[in-house]
């Protein structure tokens, strides 16, 4: 990962392809999804991997800040939203309980996908603000 801020947004765009490619590609063959319906699709999962990306930003913001000890509890809190966006991937999508059931557990992979990037994207960007740099950190390591 190339050091400086500048490198943040294709971070998040490599990321979310890596992420996101194999779910599209699953949820597409598994749902027997038509042209429309994957692009339904697509747009659910990187609305789910974002919202993901928030729900790792506002627990370390919340527990890290002091105004909530415990992650559990803000991610509690946006519960209702991600309801939401699933009813929304069941009403656009427009297929059977079952069918419903199963996207479902795609957005809750995407959205924990985002969330993982979160976590490993700020840890590294930390690493490298402390020891100097990528190449800093990894002599380190090597010692």
């Amino acid at each position: 990962m190339p050091s400086g801020h500048n490198s943040l947004p294709a971070a998040v765009f490599a990321a979310q392809d890596r992420d996101l490619r194999p779910l599209v590609e699953a949820s597409a063959a598994a749902l027997e999804l038509d042209a429309r319906q994957r692009t339904v699709m697509d747009s659910f999962l990187q609305e789910a991997w974002f919202f993901g990306v928030r729900t790792g930003y506002k627990v370390m913001v919340e527990t890290k800040m002091g105004q909530e000890g415990d992650p559990h509890k803000v991610v509690t809190r946006l519960q209702d939203e991600f309801q939401d966006l699933m009813e929304r991937l069941g009403e656009a999508l427009n297929i059977t309980v079952g069918g419903t059931v199963t996207a479902w557990s795609y957005l809750g992979q995407a959205w924990l996908a985002g969330a993982g990037f979160w976590e490993v994207e700020i840890a590294a960007r930390l690493i490298e603000a402390k020891t100097g740099g990528l190449e800093e950190a990894l002599r380190r390591l090597e010692e």
